[in-house]
């Protein structure tokens, strides 16, 4: 059967002898045979109508021109020159220069055939051949004049002078072979790493990512002849093999773990015992090896070639290791966000996102007596609960409690877990009576004692009732339901409320927050504060991020963790995005008239609530109409899970793209939706989540995760900005890795806008401007560099 495949492939190489071959190396090759053979064939003609009339110096003649020509399309061919096969042909060419008119009619081929083979082999031989070539020219001169009818010695001026041009050329053809093949392999590897780091980008499940990264492997060692490629995993005191790519006699299930060195760190292992490596490949080649903890595995990549290994090789299969560790990262937290997009992490209840969708779908299906209610239930005490028994023993509490909701529930019912120890109920197609039966179970199952790590656990719950009425829109409702579950709560513990309106003169101090955070941004409690971008290298200001403070009449200057989460909630979240969209807005365009010539981006947060709101392409458009911001200033930024749990914010994004406003995903890493969203939407940035950055410098995951992200996203044509920079140490690693810019304490903490004005007019200048160190930044700015805290 070999030997029919090996037929086979010679009748295919003599097939494509009638064309020239694409590729350098390949199209080299068939030029040099060409250049042979024409070099050849034209000597048989002259040398037949210049000898006189002799059959057997002509049949010399023809058959020595069939051999040599045979000869070059063996080689050309097999893509190998056997030592048998240099004798022959030195052998031939000696009787081919005695039946010629001059023996030096065959030295035009000569050199064309030590050119073309010099091709194939080791640079040794082709110094052999030349060695060969040139004895067979100095024995025919000799000999010449002794085979009949030659007379005379003919002229021979500069034929021995031209042996050294001729090992020269032999010389020169095989470096330029080398380097033609190097190119070749290198390029045939980079296209592998390409087409695969592409592909990547739209796989999420692990299996095909691995499957795939297996047949990069086959097509690298294809690339790099008799390159091996072996992943060994550590399994107890022995190495189990995963997988193999290259020729191997053999691929063993196992080695003995004394193959490699067992050092504390897995990045300094060393193949110790190639001997059990050797076997398996058939061949003694010189071993590495590549940790591969960026994949979180105990494992190694064993590298194997004969002599050398190619440095450009050895790139090659790192780079696609750093690229597939990114992929199967990725691919953890995209099982991770899929779950978490639909299902609460701690008790497997539907989660806020999951519960709006299907509150948004069933709502208006129907109404009245007979159709949809929410339920919104509190447990009461359970702040006790927590002090008692620790944050463990709290959620193996409402782990118990998601269980005897789902116990009075229907499988038909939405049972979710808001937050905390918020817990909402869908019920569709229930009269009053019922949705009012089912409170009433889920407060009786609650106040059952639980038995928590061999303590006891009371807790009891407060549950409100809201019922869908025409017209009423999925905020009214869920706000109906919240109040209800608040009445219920402050009429004491275990109560069932259902909502009517004379429950909104209720003073309960959390539906206070929440009116007083409704009137905020009419009553000019809310201000913005920036935080200023700055490129790398050189740290010139580039931007600035919009960050909203409410600064409460009773509590002070409140961060947004005090509020937006309320915020989104009750949909005021969509009032105040358009505040600081605004003020964000004006604040940039007054600044770049300050500032002329100088580009300076302003970016703005944007939540899946103002996506989802109908006007927001209309809101963003009239607000750059109307402070005058070129749209190509306004950066919108995202997070990843708000792209992936809303679909049409996909469009409108895409839409605002069209009219020039950039976009941004903000905390880029911590999701799988980065990488398919660079496919799918007009991303122009990346944000780099801080901690990545925190951790660059002293976990090599992080620092291998954060580097291919930089590098795939240069070669996507995305900017990318680090956050939560506050190292000058953390800012020479990016600058090293490549990242365009950064932010955070190191150049400046969020500030009000009349300080930053200030910032600005110390720090915006021209790129012609000299750079200014981080040492020359504002004494303001060095200040803050004294204590670090969470950046906001």
């Amino acid at each position: 059967m070999r030997a029919s495949a090996g037929r086979s492939a010679y009748r295919a190489g003599l097939r494509g002898l009638r064309r020239r071959p694409g590729g350098i190396t390949e199209s080299t090759r068939w030029s040099f045979a060409a250049l042979a053979v024409v070099s050849l064939l034209l000597s048989v003609p002259a040398a037949l109508v210049t000898a006189q009339e002799n059959p057997v110096r002509d049949l010399v003649l023809l058959t020595g021109a069939v051999v040599l020509v045979g000869s070059c399309i063996h080689v050309y061919v097999n893509r190998r020159v056997p030592l048998w096969l240099d004798l022959l042909d030195t052998v031939v060419i000696v009787a081919f220069g005695l039946a010629s008119p001059s023996p030096t009619s065959v030295v035009a081929y000569v050199f064309t055939a030590v050119w073309f083979r010099a091709l194939y082999g080791s640079t040794w031989r082709s110094l052999l051949r030349c060695a060969l070539m040139a004895a067979a020219l100095s024995v025919t001169v000799p000999l010449w004049p002794l085979v009949p009818p030659h007379a005379a010695i003919p002229s021979t001026d500069g034929l021995f002078e031209s042996f050294p041009v001729l090992f020269l050329a032999g010389f020169i053809a095989r470096q330029l072979g080398n380097g033609l093949l190097a190119r070749e392999q290198g390029t045939r590897r980079d296209t592998t790493l390409a087409a695969t780091g592409s592909q990547l980008l739209g796989l999420t499940d692990s299996v095909p990512i691995r499957v795939l990264a297996w047949k990069a492997c086959t097509e690298i060692c294809a690339a790099t002849p008799g390159l091996r490629l072996l992943k060994a995993i550590r399994d107890g005191s022995d190495l189990r093999v995963e997988g193999a790519a290259g020729s191997f006699l053999v691929v063993p299930g196992m080695f003995p773990g004394t193959v490699i060195s067992t050092t504390a760190d897995p990045d300094e292992a060393q193949v110790l015992d190639p001997a059990p490596l050797d076997a398996a490949a058939g061949a003694t080649l010189n071993w590495t090896c590549i940790s591969l903890r960026a994949m979180r595995e105990d494992s190694w990549m064993l590298v194997g070639a004969p002599k050398k290994i190619p440095s450009d090789a050895l790139l090659s299969v790192r780079d696609l290791i750093n690229q597939v560790a990114l992929a199967l990262r990725n691919s953890d937290v995209h099982q991770q966000l899929t779950m978490q997009a639909q299902f609460d992490s701690l008790t497997g209840l539907d989660n806020r996102a999951s519960f709006t969708a299907k509150l948004s779908s069933g709502i208006g299906l129907r109404t009245g007596s007979d159709g949809l209610h929410v339920l919104f239930l509190d447990l009461d005490d359970f702040k006790d609960v927590n002090d008692v028994l620790g944050h463990r023993g709290g959620d193996a509490v409402l782990v118990e409690v998601a269980a005897r909701l789902r116990e009075c529930t229907r499988p038909a019912d939405v049972c979710a877990r808001l937050g905390g120890d918020e817990f909402a109920v869908v019920l569709h197609g229930a009269t009053n009576a019922t949705a009012t039966d089912v409170a009433q179970r889920m407060v009786s199952a609650l106040t059952v004692p639980m038995v928590i790590g061999g303590r006891i656990a009371r807790v009891g719950a407060s549950v409100g009732i809201a019922t869908a009425t025409p017209g009423i829109d999925i905020d009214e409702l869920v706000h109906q339901a919240d109040v209800a579950m608040y009445a219920a709560k402050a009429n004491g513990k275990d109560q069932v409320q259902v909502y009517h309106r004379g429950l909104l003169q209720i003073d309960a101090p959390r539906l206070t927050f929440e009116w007083q955070l409704a009137a905020a941004a009419a009553a000019g409690e809310l201000v913005v504060h920036y935080q200023p971008i700055v490129s790398l290298p050189g740290t010139e200001c580039t931007g600035v991020e919009a960050l909203v403070r409410w600064q409460h009449p009773e509590r002070g200057l409140l961060m947004p963790g005090h509020f937006i989460e309320i915020a989104e909630r009750t949909g005021v979240i969509v009032d105040i995005g358009a505040f600081v969209l605004r003020h964000a807005c004006a604040d940039a365009a007054a600044w770049q008239d300050a500032h002329p010539g100088i580009p300076l981006d302003v970016h703005v947060n944007v939540s899946a609530r103002e996506l989802d709101h109908d006007p927001f392409i209309d809101t963003v458009l009239d607000c750059l109409a109307v402070t005058g911001l070129p749209a190509a200033r306004l950066v919108l930024e995202l997070t990843e899970t708000v792209i992936l749990d809303s679909p049409v914010a996909i469009e409108r994004l895409r839409s605002l793209a069209a009219h020039g406003v950039k976009i941004a995903v903000d905390d880029f890493g911590t999701g799988y939706s980065s990488l398919t969203t660079l496919r799918s939407l007009p991303v122009d940035i990346i944000k780099l989540d801080m901690s990545f950055v925190a951790g660059a410098l002293t976990n090599a995951v992080d620092r291998t995760v954060i580097s291919a992200i930089v590098r795939m996203s240069a070669e996507l044509g995305i900017q990318t900005v680090a956050e939560g920079v506050i190292g000058v140490d953390q800012q020479h690693f990016l600058e090293g890795i490549g990242t365009n810019s950064a932010q955070g304490y190191l150049y400046a903490r969020p500030m009000a806008a009349a300080a930053c004005s200030l910032w600005l007019r110390d720090n915006l200048r021209d790129t012609n401007t000299p750079d200014k160190e981080v040492g020359e930044l504002p004494h303001h700015t060095r200040a803050g560099l004294q204590s670090h805290g969470p950046q906001q």
